[in-house]
């Protein structure tokens, strides 16, 4: 007799809520005693599970972090960077994408400068970060291409020097700089930076 639809949807919903409640722990310990502090057994007592339940969800410490990457991806909103580029004029696209990669950063500002700066010193955080880093790549490459056909790139500038302009603009350092650095307002940071990246890619109206 196989399993009434309810039971498997309850069981599928505890799972849920248990993944969940690992996160959650896994930011807190990881703010607490950083990475290489943190143990998997210090997250499955402060999300109040087995060890093993861990290991089952997560298989290593690694694809916890890269989950729990995933997860601020998710909650911080990175859908929003990718509607912006759904916009018909690309160089509106160009700014919403600032403005929405700005308040990207913002949603978990403590969380990704932690692991940004534990990366400069643990091989685990930095290829999960540099991965991660990796998925700009794709979006930013498509704004060039569509400035690039619809003629708006300033005359002389090759797409490759556009997309490193845009790389390192649209960057969590570039953003923190100016953020934690400057104490600016999330929106005004994204104001200063797309007027940097308009005056250095877009041909003059």
């Amino acid at each position: 007799m196989s399993p009434r639809p309810y039971r498997l949807g309850r069981r599928a919903e505890s799972i849920e809520q248990t993944r969940e409640r690992i996160l959650a722990a896994t930011r807190e310990v990881l703010a607490r005693d950083g990475y290489r502090s943190s143990s998997l057994d210090e997250i499955a007592r402060t999300a109040d599970v087995a060890r093993a339940t861990v290991y089952y969800q997560f298989g290593s410490k690694v694809g916890l972090l890269e989950a729990l990457v995933a997860d601020v991806e998710r909650r911080a909103g990175q859908a929003a960077v990718v509607d912006a580029l759904e916009l018909t004029d690309p160089a509106d696209s160009l700014r919403q994408a600032f403005l929405a990669g700005c308040r990207f950063w913002a949603a978990e500002h403590s969380l990704v400068r932690s692991l940004t700066g534990l990366a400069a010193v643990d091989s685990d955080i930095a290829g999960v970060v540099a991965e991660v880093q990796q998925h700009r790549l794709p979006l930013l490459t498509q704004l060039v291409e569509r400035l690039g056909a619809a003629g708006r790139l300033s005359p002389g500038l090759p797409a490759g020097r556009a997309l490193d302009i845009l790389w390192m603009l649209s960057s969590f350092e570039a953003f923190d700089q100016l953020f934690a650095g400057r104490g600016l307002a999330v929106d005004e940071v994204a104001e200063i930076l797309t007027d940097v990246a308009v005056r250095a890619l877009l041909r003059e109206s």
